[in-house]
């Protein structure tokens, strides 16, 4: 696929990190696990990775947009589940969109690439039935600590040897991810879909 101008219509990302922004999650992510997943593909990629995470979109950016158009140029997504991650509109939108995406690419031959990683960040027994079929979700609930004084424990390399085996699975599925299409499908939001501003919070 090429713009009209010629150029070669690529995805801007190889992860989608997909999160909720309550309870130790948001800030879990942004001190620990982005850093780690980012440092360890770049060991284990042929080229830089390239991460998506919400807390690095400009202030006063249209987020809503800048999401949706980030989740459609992503390879893969992987989602940091917690039991407020089922109660998130935005956290649904964005794992059933990429769920599509799989099913679309299955129709025909049976077969499609992993496009989602689950993370258990905490308590999945009260996960949605849907979610607790899925088994090849990767446990790190021990390693739940969001403060940056968490890099000064002894715990933290058994996070980092975790974070290492996440990044060669989500290596894996970049691997296996197809080439970019036009159309991806996308679910957003009700009150993404029904607000003309587009300011609804994210949970």
């Amino acid at each position: 696929m090429r713009h009209a101008g010629g150029g070669t219509v690529d995805y801007d990302y190889d992860v989608f990190i997909s999160y909720s922004h309550r309870g130790h999650v948001r800030d879990w992510v942004k001190n620990h696990f982005s850093r780690e997943l980012q440092l360890y593909l770049e060991d284990l990629l042929p080229t830089d990775p390239r991460i998506f995470v919400d807390f690095e979109i400009p202030a006063g950016s249209p987020w809503p947009d800048r999401l949706e158009q980030a989740l459609l140029r992503s390879r893969c997504l992987v989602a940091i589940w917690s039991p407020p991650y089922f109660r998130s509109d935005w956290c649904m939108a964005e794992w059933k969109s990429m769920q599509l995406r799989q099913e679309a690419l299955s129709q025909g031959n049976g077969q499609a690439p992993t496009l989602v990683y689950p993370i258990n960040f905490m308590d999945g027994e009260h996960f949605p039935e849907e979610a607790q079929k899925i088994q090849q979700y990767k446990e790190l609930t021990k390693y739940g600590y969001d403060g940056p004084q968490f890099r000064d424990t002894p715990a933290y390399l058994g996070f980092q040897d975790r974070m290492r085996t996440v990044a060669e699975e989500v290596a894996a599925c970049l691997a296996c991810a197809p080439e970019w299409q036009e159309g991806w499908p996308v679910v957003r939001p009700a009150a993404h879909a029904e607000s003309p501003q587009r300011s609804v919070p994210r949970l």
